[in-house]
């Protein structure tokens, strides 16, 4: 973190006059309310035979810093500092020229894999940690000033479309007259038959290997399938907010894979056996870029999607948010990146876990079946409707309960989906930080004061303190790829925000002018940080409850 130069400087210079060379790590503090910061360095030498002697001149420079107002040097080592009135103010400055200028362009791109829709099958609840977490991980880079790229990056080819297809031809159905909801119904049938029926299976082999010789009957109904089932996925996607620069998918890099198999046949990178196309990578299990009816894998299907990107794109960062239980997929797909030196590029799985019901299994209706992301935010909004009459602030409230639920969870765990404590006004809740935000701007939007700082002291000091530690849980969300640093970041600030205003009256008649202008400026700072960190995680602020 660079947010404390001029008070960890002194612990560095003191303990490279002794010889260690340490990078000085500030942290805030959240357990002693006294001090602010702490700084763990010297338990590391606790032992050496000259730690007094460091202490002392640790202790020397902490007393003549003037952006210190107390200092604790602890019997095991660790040093906490409370930060003077003069410092708390140059940091806010700096917080807020950082939220209003033009951040610094990076010279990297990063390109962001995420929402996985397949095509004939409703979006469910199982898509909101993709969705949620990779729009959130697209906005941080963004604010850090990273050039990004997002793709949806549809399943939209091989035997799950040609299954379709077979289907609707077994069952003599009119390709013309399909809904979204006759696809979503035939997407499991024909599933089923083709693990049961060997010529249904054959079958559909065929049509797939007659869609990758591009023949004309074949494209026309996987561009009918395509076109129902994508205007029902963008449609349910735009209306929950979820946008993406590309909207690309299987079909997409296809064409790519043939020559990319004469490739690694020519180069002896892949060999056959029994039929199957396998790398010669030495990988265990073998990564196997086609089966032994020639068929390819989502292994082959994902190498063209990287062909294509690589082509197109050129990013320096490929991040793909998918499902934790596809971890060992991935560490594959990335091995085989460098062993057929597709590219130079970073490539990283952000894994995450699974939504539950409060019995700790897989999310799913009463009826056992997937509970659909549309049927999961309807429900909100009819558990909000209780609490507020107003239709269109309803809906903004509902996605907001429907994206920090999931992001104030670590991503790597699983979580239980608990409608009535994600939708209650006081917890650990989406509706608790917007009753907050709308507070703040109520609050500013009742005087034209010009706001002044004029000292900081008691619960205003608290979340002084707080909104500057923005900077901080935002490196921690970005450096580890982890939303959930912002989202509980989110609500302590309400939290410090809302003892503010309990304990300090604005528009009271005995509140000065100069008073109020300061109380407001605190109240202004709160807003601008919240708001940016709701732009962060992915949140659109209402503007009354």
């Amino acid at each position: 973190m660079t947010l404390f130069t001029e008070i960890s400087k002194p612990i560095e210079i003191g303990l490279e006059k002794f010889g260690y060379e340490e990078k000085i790590e500030v942290k805030f503090s959240d357990f002693n309310k006294d001090y602010d910061v702490q700084i763990n360095n010297l338990v590391s030498v606790r032992k050496s035979e000259d730690y007094d002697l460091i202490v002392a001149e640790v202790t020397k420079l902490l007393k003549n810093n003037e952006n210190i107002e107390a200092y604790n040097i602890s019997e095991n080592g660790f040093v906490s500092l409370r930060l003077h009135e003069s410092y708390i103010k140059i940091l806010l400055e700096n917080q807020s020229d950082y939220f209003q200028s033009k951040i610094k362009k990076n010279n990297q791109t990063v390109m962001f894999d995420f929402g996985g829709a397949n095509i004939g099958k409703s979006l469910h609840v199982g898509h909101i940690r993709t969705l949620n977490i990779g729009r959130s991980l697209k906005n941080i880079y963004d604010f850090a000033g990273y050039k990004t790229i997002s793709d949806i990056h549809y399943g939209d080819w091989g035997m799950p479309i040609a299954q379709i297809i077979a289907f609707i031809e077994k069952e003599s159905l009119d390709f013309k007259s399909l809904k979204h909801g006759d696809l979503e119904k035939i997407y499991p049938l024909a599933a089923k038959l083709s693990k049961e029926d060997k010529e249904f299976y054959k079958t559909a082999l065929n049509i797939s290997k007659e869609l990758n010789l591009r023949k004309e009957t074949r494209i026309n109904q996987w561009r009918t399938i395509y076109d129902i089932s994508t205007k029902n996925i963008v449609s349910i996607l735009d209306d929950l907010d979820f946008y993406f620069d590309h909207y690309l998918g299987e079909s997409d890099v296809i064409l790519l894979i043939p020559d990319f198999i004469e490739f690694i046949k020519k180069e002896n990178l892949a060999v056959m056996d029994d039929g199957a196309l396998i790398a010669n990578d030495g990988q265990d299990p073998p990564a196997l870029i086609t089966k032994s009816d020639g068929s390819y894998m989502y292994l082959t299907t994902d190498i063209g999607t990287i062909l294509y990107r690589e082509k197109n794109f050129k990013a320096d960062k490929y991040i793909y948010v998918v499902d934790e239980r596809q971890k060992n997929h991935f560490n594959q797909l990335f091995k085989l990146v460098e062993f057929f030196d597709l590219s130079q590029s970073e490539f990283l799985h952000i894994g995450f876990g699974t939504v539950n019901d409060k019995n700790g299994n897989p999310l799913k209706t009463r009826d056992g079946e997937n509970y659909k992301l549309l049927q999961l935010f309807t429900d909100i909004q009819k558990q909000l409707s209780e609490i507020n009459s107003d239709e269109k602030i309803v809906k903004m409230l509902s996605k907001s309960v429907l994206t920090y639920s999931d992001l104030v969870t670590k991503r790597t765990g699983n979580y239980i989906f608990d409608l009535e404590k994600f939708t209650n006004t006081s917890g650990k809740s989406a509706i608790f930080i917007q009753y907050s935000q709308v507070r703040a701007k109520r609050l500013l939007e009742q005087s034209n004061i010009n706001y002044q700082f004029l000292t900081v002291s008691g619960t205003e000091r608290d979340l002084l303190i707080e909104i500057i530690k923005f900077k901080y849980y935002f490196n921690l969300s970005l450096n580890l790829n982890e939303p959930h640093h912002l989202a509980e970041y989110a609500y302590n600030l309400c939290q410090e925000f809302n003892r503010f205003y309990t304990n300090n009256k604005i528009f009271d008649e005995n509140i000065n002018d100069s008073l109020r202008s300061h109380r407001l400026f605190v109240v202004s700072m709160f807003y601008e940080t919240i708001i940016k960190t709701f732009q962060c995680l992915g949140l659109q602020p209402v503007d009354n409850m």
